[in-house]
């Protein structure tokens, strides 16, 4: 690993826009498409980006049917399954709210990989972190309006389901850190492919293309979505992983859910009050507490 350049720094700031936006993306999207159409459209977007790259590298994709089988897997976990959660959620709660739970993603996943996988124990403040994290979602939860009301306006559902795509992208990085060394371009184009092939009929059968095609915002928001949040970001998370190590990446995870709100708030008039506040500190305090310390050198 190489000690990280102005290249990799410009790269996180890019990971952090695209993935920082796209939840603001999906809000647009969701003006014209069946929320299952805009995760084929990313899909199908990216998996034409890596399928590209992977065809100027002059690579392939996997042949073995094990490996497709674990495509299916990966794509699953790690992009159907939450990407639909998280667009049916943005049906009823607000695009950065959205964005805001997403940063117990690094929780779930320390959370579940203390059962799962070695070395990565529960420390005394590793535990404080996933109280304080969690504590920020019951804030967020529990504000605003009783859980009768929350009900009946889908808007707790859709904040459960934002909160069930955590530990969907949990399960996906679990189980990708447990298979055996592969090609991360080969298999990103893979599983992006076996998304975007499921959900084609699905997205087929629920759209009213009628409507879609009233609104050319929506359109422009699953290509630049699909494109440059799912596609190039793929490839920059990737070249960033390999070539600086995923530490580095550590410090996306307080940016992208705080860009989320903030876009969210001031494009879309989305509501910034002391829930939101107080959950978002709370959160980003959780991610803190659970990152690796390193021991200072003398003591």
């Amino acid at each position: 690993m190489q000690s990280p350049t102005t290249r990799h720094w410009l790269l996180l700031a890019y990971l952090v826009i695209a993935w920082g936006f796209a939840f603001y993306l999906i809000a647009v999207a969701l003006r014209g498409f069946e929320p299952i159409t805009v995760v084929w459209g990313r899909l199908t977007f990216g998996a034409c980006v890596m399928l590209t790259l992977l065809a100027w590298r002059r690579g392939q994709l996997p042949r073995s049917w094990l490996w497709w089988r674990r495509l299916c897997i990966l794509s699953f976990t790690g992009n159907v399954l939450p990407f639909t959660l998280i667009a049916w959620a943005e049906r009823s709660v607000p695009s950065g709210e959205v964005g805001l739970l997403m940063a117990l993603m690094p929780i779930t996943i320390m959370l579940m990989g203390h059962y799962f996988l070695e070395h990565e124990p529960l420390t005394p403040l590793r535990v404080a972190g996933v109280v304080v994290g969690f504590a920020g979602v019951a804030v967020l939860l529990g504000s605003q309006m009783t859980a009768a009301t929350a009900l009946t306006e889908g808007r707790l559902t859709g904040q459960l389901a934002a909160v069930l795509a955590t530990f969907c992208y949990a399960i996906n990085g679990i189980y990708a850190k447990r298979l055996p060394s592969f090609d991360t371009v080969s298999v990103s184009a893979g599983s992006l492919l076996v998304g975007s092939l499921s959900l084609l009929l699905p997205a087929m059968l629920l759209q009213d293309w009628e409507l879609a095609t009233a609104d050319m915002s929506a359109w422009v928001a699953v290509g630049i979505l699909g494109f440059f949040s799912t596609g190039v970001a793929t490839w920059v998370y990737f070249t960033v992983v390999t070539q600086v190590g995923p530490g580095f990446l550590s410090t996306i995870n307080y940016l992208i859910p705080a860009l989320a709100f903030l876009v969210g708030v001031v494009a879309l008039n989305e509501p910034a009050g002391w829930s939101q506040w107080s959950a978002l500190a709370l959160i980003i305090a959780g991610v803190w507490l659970i990152q690796p310390r390193v021991p200072v050198a003398g003591k």
